[in-house]
């Protein structure tokens, strides 16, 4: 388990392996070709109709719709020059592709999901490829079509209500400026992350902070300044802005921060979240997730690699809520932050509903998954292996929480957790009641 088993990223499209969806890439025989998007079309989908999105708001999407995005690129063969071996030149006029990618949000609902899947048929009959796409398993090639202003706005295209004014803030994500994109989060202290940039901005009084976290790297960075100016340059109607929209843009660090920052944020409060601000450690890893079951007889962890990692490069936060919560439960995690290693235990279902021998299994993964969690913090460090903690679903701890750079309370699990919490503390009140009314020799 801890040998990494970082792969490089591949997406197959009519064959070929167009990697990050730009440069060069290997084609038949191994021979290199130089890929290049040639244009960008999106149409949002409704339950009964769809309509193309105007240039200006390509890569503008909501967690709450869903999306058809159409994307044609060149495939142009290379070969080296006869007196400059080591530069490449065209052979020729490149050929056109393209395909039908199928971007489904977090909340988006099945009819819209339905009526997307109807019309990527459609559009499909154009030959090209056809590729559905989870919000927050983009790969490359997706995310490089917007040239790092891909926004994922919450609620819906046709909800109006947070589009109307007001203080926004956006996480940033991705580690190269091309393949950048904001992420909307609660406009709240809790959302801040020491770790990441975010961008806060409020369009009708034409002001943008953008913001970064004490332990936040250069690539990131760039990755935050790049999604910036692609907002200034575009001005996004579903931002607020317009063409003659101007914004005041002013780069802060944590720690030092303005007072009209804060007021944005309704107030000051560096305990909302996991402030790094007095932390010595330069953070310089990603973090490593390993789904662990027996469902195939064999009790297995298996690692849930980033879609859009980069070999060699820190990471900070590649991955979602939903990784955790989108699987069928209940589930066990393992989550690698260095210092701590957490051992994700998902929500149960209700007693009626789990059957005698389902309990068994689920008990037995268990164990096994904290004798898994254990060995490998021995093996990680011999000498000083890392704290493990078991966690809830619905009660995970604030520096669980701020590894994820959005996270929403769940509160049918966190009434379950409770529930469980206050039985378990009631059991053990009738036990000790019981213990003390025996007689003292059975009492010990």
């Amino acid at each position: 388990m801890l040998a990494s088993s970082s792969s490089p990223v591949r997406t197959i499209l009519e064959g070929v392996d167009v990697q990050r969806g730009y440069g060069l890439i290997s084609v038949e025989d191994r021979r290199q070709a130089e890929l290049a998007t040639v244009s960008v079309a999106v149409w949002h989908i409704r339950e009964f109709d769809d309509f193309e999105i105007p240039q200006e708001s390509v890569g503008q999407l909501h967690e709450g719709d869903t999306y058809i995005i159409k994307w044609t690129y060149s495939v142009t063969n290379v070969v080296a020059k006869r007196q400059k071996p080591d530069q490449l030149s065209s052979s020729g006029p490149g050929r056109e592709r393209s395909a039908c990618f199928f971007w489904q949000g977090s909340h988006s609902s099945v009819s819209g999901k339905g009526t997307s899947a109807l019309m990527t048929v459609e559009l499909g009959n154009h030959r090209g490829s056809q590729v559905q796409v989870a919000q927050g398993k983009e790969p490359p090639c997706f995310l490089q079509m917007f040239k790092g202003g891909m926004v994922i706005h919450k609620g819906s295209r046709d909800d109006d209500a947070h589009n109307t004014g007001g203080w926004r803030l956006f996480c940033v994500r991705g580690e190269v400026p091309a393949e950048g994109s904001l992420l909307e989060v609660e406009c709240q202290c809790s959302s801040l992350r020491s770790r990441v940039s975010l961008v806060l901005l409020h369009a009708q009084l034409g002001v943008l902070y953008l913001w970064h976290g004490c332990k936040a790297h250069a690539n990131i960075r760039e990755v935050g300044k790049r999604a910036v100016e692609r907002i200034t340059q575009l001005c996004p109607a579903e931002i607020g802005l317009h063409s003659n929209s101007t914004l005041t843009v002013q780069e802060v660090e944590e720690g030092s921060e303005p007072v009209e920052f804060w007021n944005a944020l309704i107030r000051q409060d560096r305990k909302a979240y996991d402030c790094m601000l007095q932390d010595p450690g330069k953070y310089n890893y990603t973090p490593r997730l390993y789904r662990m079951s027996a469902c195939s007889g064999v009790f297995i962890a298996e690692e849930q690699l980033g879609p859009a990692r980069i070999s060699g490069s820190v990471m900070a936060m590649p991955f979602l809520q939903e990784n955790l919560y989108s699987v069928p439960q209940p589930a066990l995690f393992l989550l690698d932050n260095r210092m701590e290693v957490y051992l994700w235990q998902g929500q149960q279902p209700d007693d009626e509903e789990c059957t005698g021998s389902a309990q068994i299994r689920w008990d037995c993964e268990r164990k096994c998954a904290m004798e898994t969690v254990l060995q490998y913090c021995q093996e990680k460090n011999p000498r000083r292996p890392p704290r493990a903690y078991l966690i809830h679903a619905g009660a995970e701890p604030l520096t669980f929480t701020n590894i994820f750079p959005k996270w929403e309370a769940q509160p049918k699990v966190s009434t379950q957790v409770l529930r469980e919490l206050l039985l378990s503390r009631g059991l053990a009140l009738r036990w000790l009641r019981q213990a003390i009314s025996l007689p003292k020799e059975t009492a010990k």
